[in-house]
């Protein structure tokens, strides 16, 4: 009963974030887009394949409305970002943080013709506009993803040399011990987040690739990415409220 409890508070703080609820209002309508698609594919009533056309659709428009002023937190990481030392993590980063920033702007756009509260004329190109945003975004974050794997694989290198200077070291102290074992942990988490985030940028590049036609991909495959990179967003963020 106990652990049940524990189940539901930590369920209640996640939930209790904007962030948690919006990752699993995407989730659902990737599955949406999934399964309509899954449906259509097997030949199920035109009325059943519309109704979760309709759910992808409204709860697009619905986390369109909670990501409203996303474009004033990236802009802000993105001023942040120019005081980074490393050139390369400094350039990308700042690729990044101004690609979501256009791409959030566009969606506003987006979202304001789909409630009719304003119709531009050219809401094809700024859709079009956003994914490419988005696309560039996710290209600099993996270009950061490649850097930061070999300025680990650095690390790893040295750390192993410490290690073995230690091992045949007749006067290692204690804390030379503990030191290694906790830069050893840092590396691990450093390896462990770093592979995370580029597994999933890696397949949401699906999404934007396969909207602006580079790539092949049926609604089924990008349902399917967008309920995988969905899937990652929320467990990082029940990690986060929930550590």
């Amino acid at each position: 009963m106990v652990l049940t409890h524990a189940h539901v508070d930590a369920f209640n703080r996640y939930m209790a974030t904007t962030v948690g609820r919006e990752k699993l209002c995407r989730f659902v309508q990737y599955f949406a887009r999934f399964y309509a698609y899954y449906l259509f594919r097997n030949g199920a009533p035109k009325e059943t394949i519309q109704r979760w056309a309709d759910l992808k659709t409204h709860l697009g428009n619905g986390r369109k409305f909670f990501r409203l002023f996303k474009p004033v937190e990236f802009a802000q990481v993105g001023v942040k970002s120019l005081g980074l030392s490393d050139e390369v993590l400094r350039y990308t980063a700042v690729l990044k943080q101004a690609g979501m920033f256009f791409y959030y702007m566009s969606e506003a756009l987006v979202l304001a013709n789909s409630i009719n509260f304003y119709k531009p004329s050219n809401i094809k190109q700024i859709t079009e506009f956003g994914q490419r945003c988005w696309l560039i975004a996710l290209a600099a974050s993996l270009l950061s993803g490649l850097y930061k794997f070999r300025q680990l694989s650095i690390r790893e290198h040295m750390l192993e040399k410490t290690r073995k200077a230690l091992v045949n070291s007749s006067e290692k102290t204690e804390s030379q011990t503990v030191e290694l074992k906790t830069q050893e942990k840092v590396l691990a988490k450093d390896k462990y987040n770093t592979r995370y985030q580029f597994i999933q940028d890696a397949v949401d590049m699906i999404i934007p690739l396969a909207g602006l036609g580079y790539l092949k991909a049926d609604e089924g495959i990008v349902g399917l990415a967008g309920m995988t990179t969905s899937f990652l967003a929320m467990n990082t963020q029940w990690k986060k409220v929930n550590a």
